[in-house]
C-alpha cells in the first residue's frame, strides 16, 4: 500500500503543471514568477522526501518509488523528441510536457538559458533537480533522526 501511495504521490507535478499551463493559456498578457515556483517546488519536494523517507525499506527505494512517474513521463518525452521529433497532439503528448512544467526555468537556466533549449534535456535536468531535493530531504530526515 506504501508504494502505491509513493507512485501516486509522483503524479503531484503533473496537475500543477496543467495548472500553470491553463493559467498562461488564459492570460497570455501576464507572466508567471517560473524561477520562484521552480524554487518553491523543490522546497516541496525535499519536504515530501522528508516525510515519506521512511515509507520504504531504504531512501533509494522510496526515490525509485515516488520518481516512476517521473521517469516514465521523461521517457515518454525523450522518445516524442528524439525519436519522432514532433510532440504527440493528444492528452500523453501534453501530459509530459506539463509534468516538468514547474521546473523547466530553473533546468533551462542551469542549461545556459539561450534561446533554443530542447526539451528532453530540460526535462532530464529536472528529473535530477526533482531526486536530488528528494534526497536532500531523506539526508535531512536522517540526520534529524539521529540526534
Amino acid at each position: 500500500m506504501k508504494k502505491v501511495i509513493l507512485i501516486l504521490l509522483g503524479f503531484i507535478p503533473l496537475p500543477i503543471g496543467f495548472l500553470m499551463n491553463s493559467w498562461l493559456m488564459e492570460n497570455q498578457d501576464s507572466i508567471l514568477p517560473f524561477l520562484y515556483i521552480g524554487i518553491l517546488f523543490l522546497a516541496f519536494w525535499a519536504l515530501l522526501g522528508f516525510i515519506t523517507c521512511k515509507s520504504e525499506k531504504t531512501p533509494y527505494h522510496s526515490a525509485l518509488f515516488i520518481h516512476t512517474p517521473a521517469i516514465i513521463a521523461f521517457l515518454l518525452l525523450s522518445y516524442q523528441d528524439r525519436v519522432l521529433e514532433q510532440i504527440w497532439p493528444n492528452m500523453i503528448g501534453i501530459a509530459t510536457q506539463n509534468f516538468y512544467l514547474p521546473l523547466i526555468n530553473l533546468s533551462s537556466i542551469i542549461i545556459g538559458g539561450g534561446l533554443y533549449v530542447e526539451m528532453w534535456l530540460a526535462s532530464g535536468i529536472a528529473f535530477l533537480l526533482m531526486y536530488g531535493s528528494y534526497y536532500l530531504g531523506c539526508y535531512l530526515n536522517m540526520i534529524l533522526s539521529k540526534q
